[in-house]
């Protein structure tokens, strides 16, 4: 994995291609100190993926990411910040995001980040609660659709970015179960694709954290 850092501070971009370096197979292609530069860098490497702060300089963390993900949707971005509230996490999942990454977080995490990120599934920091990415307002007629537990189970799971044979061996159940359960779900709400049912898992706060 090709990834460009990108985050105001040289000691922390330092800091973080160390932790990269030790703890992951991903390589370091580019690093950036502002959000214009950074978009260069993506422009120019066309890297696999990458992490960045929402505190940028020049041009926010938030804006570059939506720059990056409309004109160069194949490329990941991953969210690398302490500004894990509600707010910021909702706006990076709406703009895009392939995940969200607490820095507080233990240096293993950016391991597992990547490796979801890397199956274009959406990673969020276990400290991250629930309660910080459901919306507050107003709930859309797909919210209103009622799944059987053990659909809800299969999704809760699915929002942990949990693979299908995962899935069956945490619940003990066969892959072609899981596999109805995901496509009676897709059915009632109205979605396509695994992403789809992550990113719905997220948005209406399925407590996925604690299954």
């Amino acid at each position: 994995m090709r990834l460009v850092l990108a985050d105001s501070r040289t000691l922390v971009l330092a800091g973080f291609k160390r932790l990269i370096e030790e703890h992951t197979d991903a390589a370091v292609v580019g690093e950036a100190r502002d959000g214009q530069s950074l978009l260069e860098l993506v422009g120019q490497l066309r890297p696999d993926a990458v992490l960045t702060e929402i505190d940028l300089p020049k041009i926010s963390g938030l804006e570059a990411l939506v720059q990056i993900h409309r004109h160069y949707p194949e490329v990941a971005v991953l969210v690398l910040t302490g500004l894990t509230d509600g707010q910021h996490v909702r706006a990076a999942l709406r703009a895009g995001a392939a995940g969200f990454l607490d820095k507080d977080a233990e240096p293993m995490e950016l391991g597992l980040a990547l490796r979801a990120v890397q199956r274009r599934q959406i990673y969020l920091s276990p400290s991250i609660s629930h309660a910080a990415v459901e919306r507050r307002n107003g709930h859309l007629a797909e919210d209103r659709v009622a799944l059987t537990p053990r659909q809800r189970q299969v999704l809760q799971l699915i929002g942990r970015g949990k693979s299908t044979k995962e899935i069956a061996g945490l619940m003990g159940v066969s892959i072609k179960t899981v596999e109805t359960h995901r496509a009676r779900m897709m059915n009632a709400l109205g979605l396509y694709g695994t992403n789809a049912l992550m990113r719905y898992a997220i948005r209406t706060g399925l407590d996925y954290a604690h299954v």
